[in-house]
């Protein structure tokens, strides 16, 4: 299996070991291939799993994997729509609201309400990943400190943990062990953009390409990822499809791999749009 060639690779080592609770793994097969997603990943525990519904509406609604928007909930509030945070942030997916500057909320009382909270923090972690250009861990850190403060070490631990969290929970859809020696990739899917390499095993890495070719080891993005991370929906405004790959001792786990021509780089197929409803 072909593992994709990139670009004189700046890897920068983030120092950020990343965090994840432990979940039991599920019995599965492999190499299914992927499919919509319409149940969380078993991974999560009773207080992510009761506000299914509402993830998997909202998850629909806005072209996001739920089990990243269970991972957001997982690490923002452990589940518990009355969670504040220290800024003034409310509920399952911690929404700044009205009274904290945020005029186009609703009400900290409002977003109390599990699917009021869920609504705009999944609208809100769509947007940004839609301004990313796909680099998801970019997204993950202005979700949680804004785009002028990803450059600082506390919106980049959260977007490390919410990462791992989310690709051990994909990892277990496949029946791998949550805290096994598979290896993920997250990267965007029409756009020669960063990548994102995480693993139980491993500290999250960055990969930004450079005209040199060079193969990185365990990272291969060519062919259908295991999951569709984020695909932007019909009149939901502009924004790279995300894709993860999942390999495991040089297997692809998920998806289809594609074999590219000799010599050539290899870049992320681009994912079809969803049909409109």
């Amino acid at each position: 299996m072909h593992r994709t060639l990139l670009g004189g690779i700046t890897a920068v080592l983030l120092a950020v070991m990343l965090l994840s609770g432990i979940h039991p793994a599920s019995a599965g097969p492999l190499d299914q291939a992927p499919s919509p997603v319409l149940t969380l990943s078993p991974y999560w525990s009773p207080a992510v799993q009761r506000w299914e519904r509402i993830i998997l509406e909202q998850a629909e609604s806005r072209g996001l994997d739920p089990d990243l928007i269970a991972a957001l909930i997982w690490k923002e509030s452990l589940g518990r729509p009355y969670a504040r945070g220290p800024a003034g942030a409310v509920g399952l997916m911690m929404v700044m609201p009205r009274e904290a500057g945020f005029s186009w909320r609703p009400t900290a009382r409002a977003l109390e309400d599990p699917e009021t909270n869920v609504f705009w923090g999944a609208r809100a972690l769509a947007t940004v990943i839609s301004q990313s250009r796909g680099d998801l861990y970019a997204a993950l850190a202005a979700y949680n400190g804004g785009w002028d403060q990803v450059h600082l070490a506390g919106p980049q631990r959260y977007a490390a943990s919410v990462m791992s969290s989310y690709a051990q929970a994909v990892a277990v859809r496949y029946g791998l062990a949550p805290e096994g020696h598979w290896v993920g990739t997250f990267a965007p899917t029409d756009t020669d953009g960063v990548l994102n390499v995480v693993g139980p095993q491993r500290p999250l890495v960055r990969y930004s390409l450079r005209p040199v070719v060079v193969g990185i080891p365990d990272v291969l993005v060519d062919g259908r990822p295991s999951a569709v991370v984020f695909q932007p929906t019909a009149g939901g405004g502009l924004g790279s499809p995300v894709g993860l790959w999942i390999v495991l001792d040089g297997r692809l786990i998920g998806g289809s791999a594609i074999a590219p021509l000799d010599g050539e780089t290899v870049n992320p197929p681009a994912l079809p749009r969803p049909a409109e409803a």
